[in-house]
């Protein structure tokens, strides 16, 4: 019989045969039925030891065990399992070919970890609630096997166990694999979370199923990398990790999504909006692929729902990861071949000025999408052409008119007088993010809040970047995070590398809304998932404010679509058209317009409708109104 022991109480099982190598590890591996994980946990100042079975969840539960009864465990164990096979309704001479099979014990360390996590949460919601009126071991025994079966949750209930024992018998087939057990039972919950819909919940109720989503992730993840460690390396293994743990439980979980309905109600493309660039997208659609893969592999999804995966999860036009590049499973050509078509139209399209100019256009669209996620047609010319005096208006408006109605992975080109009707929006053509239609709200409010702000316009050397990241200002951050993480946490290697990475995640992708005043919500994110994942013990104190005042700069210095591409910083410090105008020495005979306002405009920064539109429903006398007005028009 195999005993898997966590670390803390191998002691109390020094008198029996220890069998550490890695034939008997696999041997318990092979076996689950005869193969059990075990641990105690504290009452009253005794160890009281719980067993729980790989194949099974058959628990054990001895109580007060110590240095001076160690010898006699296996004699209470097996006095123990009688019971529970007699709860379930097995005959004792099948207890004794268990038995006799099992043979003596050979003490193990813990081979794997979801059993031990699986035997905390069955203390904490089976055993703990009962424990406080049964006194008695044998009670007790009994009480689990129908606690379990009432429990259902992720533990193998009374049926099932039944089922697997009698399938086995006579003890010598060895297919019954708990780790298949479990994932059926965590994957089944997954699917029937999937499945509610947020709009028929209330706000307690809505969150209770957030944690519900995130706790069954976990386990999900548990499984796949113990089976990802097999195949690739521990680095690898670390980058999935951390992949699916953000992705999943920071962004889709909070979508009330999960694996098996991502592609549905979620995006990892709509991250580009949220700060994460094209090789972190990248990265975590190989990491979804390579969990879509172990499902299929172990029967849990179909080879529809694979596919379905394996289109939402294609790469991007940009260079792999070197850890990825060479790790893909020969996806279907074809599914790569037809997304393909559909996102190179732009190559087939007519050249208006030369190719080069044409390729250098379609540049600045990309990036006006990254920085502002959404601007007009007029707007964009205005920037271009001050960067770039040549480009003249008849034929910018001829090239977006060949790319009208057209929807990249970037960008869409859309006449709003025609396509949302019921959406208060200037009746202009916009270049704009397709994120920004994913639902009905989404893009009246996002038009809403940029209202009268002027544009944030780096040089065009920058602006032009094929990679444009309009997060890069932040990028320098990183190595300050690391040594600080280093040096007054302890952090180290792979573990400081992914606290870092996923803490500037966490700024780049927290729900700011609309306001400013959410940074403070950004930073106790980041704080309890360095505790949770990190096992640090940060708090909002003296001891802790060099962490977060850093975490406090970047998140005010990320450049947000929602501001037109200034920080929250520089917010606090940009002024809007109102204040504009408000600054102005106006000479009520002779008004004329400011010259920042006049650089502004020439230099794309200000929008020139919105600065009419201002002016007509402002206070200002009617005369001085026509007199800015008509300026203003001949700008």
């Amino acid at each position: 019989m195999f005993i898997n022991v966590e670390k803390k109480a191998q002691k109390l099982f020094n008198t029996y045969q220890q069998a550490m190598s890695e034939e008997a590890v696999a041997g318990a591996l092979a076996n689950p039925l005869f193969s059990w994980h075990a641990t105690y946990y504290t009452a009253k100042r005794k160890k009281n030891m719980i067993f729980l079975n790989d194949a099974t969840t058959m628990a054990i539960v001895l109580f007060d065990v110590n240095a001076k009864n160690k010898q006699t465990i296996k004699e209470r164990f097996e006095k123990q399992l009688a019971i529970i096979w007699q709860e379930l309704g097995l005959s004792a001479e099948s207890l004794a070919d268990y038995l006799a099979i099992g043979g003596d014990w050979q003490i193990s360390k813990m081979i794997h970890p979801l059993q031990i996590k699986t035997i905390t949460k069955f203390y904490k919601n089976v055993i703990k609630p009962q424990a406080k009126t049964i006194v008695s071991e044998i009670d007790l025994a009994k009480a689990l096997v129908k606690k379990v079966q009432q429990k259902g949750r992720i533990y193998v209930g009374k049926d099932e166990t039944v089922k697997i024992i009698e399938m086995a018998q006579p003890f010598n087939i060895k297919h019954v694999n708990f780790e298949e057990l479990y994932l059926k039972e965590i994957t089944n919950k997954l699917r029937r979370l999937s499945q509610l819909d947020g709009e028929d919940l209330t706000a307690d109720e809505v969150d209770n199923v957030i944690q519900q989503i995130q706790d069954e992730n976990n386990q999900l993840l548990d499984l796949f990398l113990v089976d990802a460690k097999s195949n690739y390396s521990a680095k690898t293994v670390r980058r999935y990790r951390d992949n699916l743990r953000f992705y999943l439980n920071e962004w889709a979980a909070y979508r009330l999504s999960t694996i098996f309905n991502i592609y549905v109600h979620s995006s990892v493309d709509e991250l580009e909006f949220h700060g994460v660039d094209k090789t972190e997208r990248t990265n975590i659609k190989a990491s979804l692929k390579k969990l879509a893969k172990y499902l299929k592999d172990k029967n849990i999804i179909s080879d529809n729902e694979y596919d379905d995966i394996l289109v939402y999860t294609q790469k991007d036009s940009v260079d792999l990861d070197e850890e990825y590049e060479d790790e893909g499973e020969g996806e279907d050509q074809a599914i790569e071949d037809f997304l393909a078509s559909l996102f190179s139209e732009s190559e087939k399209l007519p050249v208006v000025f030369d190719s080069q100019t044409d390729k250098m256009l379609d540049k600045y669209l990309k990036s006006f999408v990254a920085l502002y996620g959404l601007i007009s047609a007029q707007q964009a010319y205005q920037i271009i052409h001050s960067q770039n005096p040549s480009i003249d208006k008849e034929r910018f408006d001829q090239y977006i008119q060949n790319k009208f109605d057209e929807m990249t992975m970037e960008y869409c080109i859309i006449d709003f007088r025609e396509a949302f009707q019921n959406v208060n929006i200037a009746p202009e053509i916009f270049i704009f993010s397709p994120l920004l239609i994913k639902d009905g709200d989404r893009l009246p409010s996002f038009y809403k809040h940029q209202q009268g702000l002027p544009y944030y316009i780096p040089e065009k050397e920058v602006l032009i970047d094929n990679n444009f990241n309009p997060f890069a200002n932040i990028s320098n951050y990183q190595q300050d995070l690391e040594e600080l993480l280093a040096n007054q946490y302890g952090l180290s290697g792979d573990d400081l590398k992914g606290a870092a990475f996923l803490s500037l995640y966490q700024l780049k992708m927290s729900d700011y809304e609309l306001e400013l005043s959410n940074v403070n919500k950004a930073i106790t994110k980041v704080i309890v998932f360095l505790n949770e994942e990190h096992g640090l013990s940060v708090r909002q104190d003296k001891a802790n404010e060099p962490l977060i005042k850093l975490l406090v700069l970047i998140a005010t210095n990320i450049r947000r679509p929602w501001n037109r591409g200034w920080t929250n910083y520089e917010m606090l410090r940009t002024k809007d058209i109102a204040e504009l105008v408000s600054e102005m020495e106006i000479n009520l005979d002779d008004p004329k317009l400011s010259s920042e306002i006049i650089g502004g405009i020439k230099a794309g920064s200000i929008n020139r409708d919105e600065l009419l539109n201002f002016l007509e429903s402002s206070n200002l006398p009617p005369k001085v109104i026509s007199k800015l007005y008509k300026q203003v028009e001949e700008l």
